[in-house]
């Protein structure tokens, strides 16, 4: 049996690698491990945007200076109705080092975190689960090579099937979503312009949205309809290297801890991809958990979390709604109200900070690191 001082991580995506790294470099060891066989594979972008307040937390590894030279900086989004131009989202007025969303498929963003934690000698466990826990206050984990491992702490980061949340029998809440999403990764012949979105309403179907990762790559996202539905008419595509569609639900766990078990991420809440929460707010968890294990204040990580998972739940859904009703109130005034919107700087600002999740409460310890940074300048 493993030493008791250990956090056991279930879960190698940019969830649980945010949690190792941020455990890693405030000096606490861990443990990680994942039932799969290795990393996203490269040709599945996945969770493409990575958010200010990520960049703001990974910052301190030196994480984040990996991610912004390999990823692409999206400053803002044109809007269209059926092709036809409407108005634009300037990222740049947001109150942010970083304002702008960065364009990296989630296969480089979690290798990048993989060689960090490699260079500390920490080493993903790859093809090795979690079985069982016994004793949530005391963990004692049960792998499935049948090793049982005593644990100052488990975190959960093991996707919406979690293991870790059924061994302690945390319940599920919450409801699906009518329709699908589709969405294509594609390659073109010559370069797009990798700082800008667009998003395009089409009449009697919804919203659809390229985002770039890259000068050359791009993924189309939409509600309904097929994944060739979205690209088809569109010039200059060389090569579809990605495709899949998928039903969505609004879920969460109805707590996010029992005793020394925690659980974050898709583990512990799902939600549409509209607004590109999803791993973010997981990583955002794990920062947070990492903070307050390493404060000996985890007790606090329930409290802390679920107001934020509710609040994004609900913009989430609220947002998900108004993209997939094409004749909806909301779509038919934005033409009207943003044009408008956008020509007062306090109104541009909030969109501009809503977009890129600057309205959510920000990690109480950034504030504290950024003063020790200039205090040590």
């Amino acid at each position: 049996m493993a030493h008791d001082s250990v956090i056991l991580i279930a879960g190698a995506g940019p969830v649980g690698l945010a949690a190792a790294v941020e455990l890693t470099r405030r000096g606490l060891p861990v443990r990680i491990i994942d039932a799969g066989e290795g990393p996203t594979p490269p040709e599945q972008s996945r969770a493409l945007g990575i958010l200010p307040t990520t960049l703001a937390i990974l910052s301190a590894s030196g994480v984040t200076e990996r991610l912004l030279t390999e990823g692409a900086r999206i400053g803002g989004a044109d809007i269209a109705r059926d092709g036809r131009k409407l108005f634009s989202i300037e990222l740049a007025r947001a109150r942010t080092p970083t304002p702008f969303i960065l364009s990296l498929p989630q296969g480089r963003t979690e290798r990048i975190m993989i060689d960090w934690l490699a260079a500390r000698g920490v080493a993903v466990e790859w093809g090795l689960g979690l079985d069982d826990i016994i004793d949530t206050h005391r963990p004692q984990a049960v792998l499935t090579n049948g090793e049982t491992v005593a644990a100052r702490a488990v975190i959960g980061c093991d996707g919406i099937h979690s293991r870790v949340r059924e061994a302690v029998g945390i319940p599920w809440r919450g409801e699906g979503y009518p329709g699908e999403f589709s969405l294509a990764d594609v390659r073109f012949s010559a370069p797009i312009d990798a700082t800008r979105a667009e998003v395009n309403i089409r009449s009697g179907i919804g919203a659809s949205a390229l985002l770039p990762f890259g000068t050359h790559s791009g993924r189309f996202i939409g509600v309904g309809g097929s994944p060739e539905a979205l690209y088809e008419g569109v010039e200059g595509i060389e090569a579809v290297t990605w495709t899949s569609r998928f039903t969505v639900a609004f879920r969460r766990a109805e707590r996010m801890a029992k005793g020394r078990v925690f659980l974050a991420g898709d583990a512990a809440h799902v939600h549409s991809p509209v607004g590109g929460r999803g791993m973010n707010l997981g990583i955002w968890d794990a920062a947070t958990l990492a903070f307050l294990l390493a404060e000996g204040r985890e007790t606090e990580y329930e409290t802390k979390r679920l107001p934020v998972v509710d609040q994004v739940l609900k913009a989430t859904r609220q947002m998900t709604d108004t993209v997939s009703q094409p004749g909806g109130a909301a779509l038919r005034l934005l033409p009207f109200a943003m044009p408008l919107a956008g020509r007062v700087p306090t109104i541009a600002r909030r969109i501009a900070e809503r977009v890129l999740a600057l309205d959510l409460p920000q990690p109480e310890w950034l504030a504290a690191d950024a003063g020790r940074n200039r205090d040590a300048g």
